[in-house]
């Protein structure tokens, strides 16, 4: 489809040239005279065959000098080229067609005028073909450039949030069978509804997998029943409070982005009934606030060091924003609004 677009485009153009010139040439000296059909057949088969040369010879130079690395001598050359050959190719078809016509001894100098005027004329259309096929070239090479850096771009991020992602299922599996061993020990009941609940986030965890962007109240939800785990499991001695403004509805958030923060503070906090863990979850017009406070680093803690790090790589590569971190009294995590 293409290529047939390509020599539609050249026969047309060509034709329109070839008819324009001969009548300009040859038409218009007949001043009133019938005008001849056949002389206009001619000139637009002319122009075709001249259209179809000059495509042949830009496929050459485009090979031979690439305007990537030869612009100067590429354009001068085509002109040149461009023209010597049609300006040939014109007289040799215009030589041709006289001498079946009405013989004539002495062609340069009895039609010495047309030709010069055929040769600007050309000399002309062979600037501006070369001067469109130029920028023709130029925005080609251009948008195809951009595509493939795009693609390539492209194809860097999905690598990179695939491996990013596949952090997050075992982590979470992970996390989730401690807390259960641990339970179980204590209250069997608990341990129980434990498992469905965990069940029921791990079912999220696997829809959301292929995801990069995940709805905000979805995320939400997986967050709420999270912290139902929590209490189930350490009872008083963790607290959450959540106030997030209507207007956040419909924005977007990576998978598990508020899960994980909130699953780090319990994990690198000890909670006690005296000092517990203290979390809130709010936002502005710009970030989602998840804010902790600090108590006591917890003995014999390991780290796979895929919290706070994978969140902002993520976020880094989806909107080229870094997550916010502050470390005082209270450790405080911005996470960029996506809408």
């Amino acid at each position: 489809m293409k290529l047939m677009k390509k020599h539609l485009l050249t026969n047309i153009i060509g034709l329109i040239l070839g008819i324009s010139v001969g009548y300009f040439m040859l038409i218009g000296e007949q001043k009133g005279e019938e005008i001849n059909t056949f002389i206009v057949f001619l000139f637009a088969c002319l122009g075709a065959v001249c259209g179809y040369v000059n495509l042949f010879v830009s496929r050459v130079l485009d090979k031979q000098l690439p305007w990537k690395t030869n612009e100067g001598t590429r354009l001068f050359l085509g002109i040149i080229l461009h023209f010597v050959i049609t300006f040939l190719v014109s007289v040799f078809i215009l030589y041709f067609y006289l001498q079946l016509v009405n013989p004539i001894s002495d062609f340069l100098s009895e039609y010495s005028l047309i030709l010069i005027k055929l040769s600007i004329i050309l000399f002309i259309i062979s600037i501006l073909f070369q001067v469109v096929y130029f920028a023709l070239y130029s925005y080609y090479a251009y948008a195809t450039l951009q595509i493939e850096t795009i693609k390539l771009k492209r194809n860097q991020i999905e690598h990179q949030l695939e491996a990013l992602k596949s952090q997050l299922s075992p982590h979470f599996l992970f996390n989730g069978l401690n807390a259960i061993s641990s339970l179980t020990h204590k209250d069997k009941t608990k341990a129980s509804l434990f498992i469905r609940k965990l069940a029921l986030m791990y079912d999220y965890v696997l829809k959301s997998y292929d995801t990069k962007l995940t709805e905000l109240e979805k995320e939400m939800e997986l967050v709420t029943s999270y912290i139902f785990l929590i209490n189930n499991r350490f009872e008083n001695k963790f607290k959450c409070e959540i106030t997030l403004s209507p207007v956040l509805s419909g924005t977007k958030i990576p998978p598990l982005s508020i899960q994980m923060l909130v699953e780090n503070a319990v994990k690198h906090n000890v909670l006690s009934v005296e000092k517990p863990l203290m979390m809130k979850i709010t936002n502005d017009e710009e970030f989602i606030y998840v804010q902790n406070n600090i108590t006591s680093k917890p003995k014999n803690v390991s780290s796979f060091k895929i919290g706070l790090k994978n969140i902002n790589n993520r976020y880094l590569l989806l909107t080229g924003k870094n997550i916010e971190m502050s470390n005082g009294d209270k450790f405080l995590v911005k996470l960029p609004i996506i809408r």
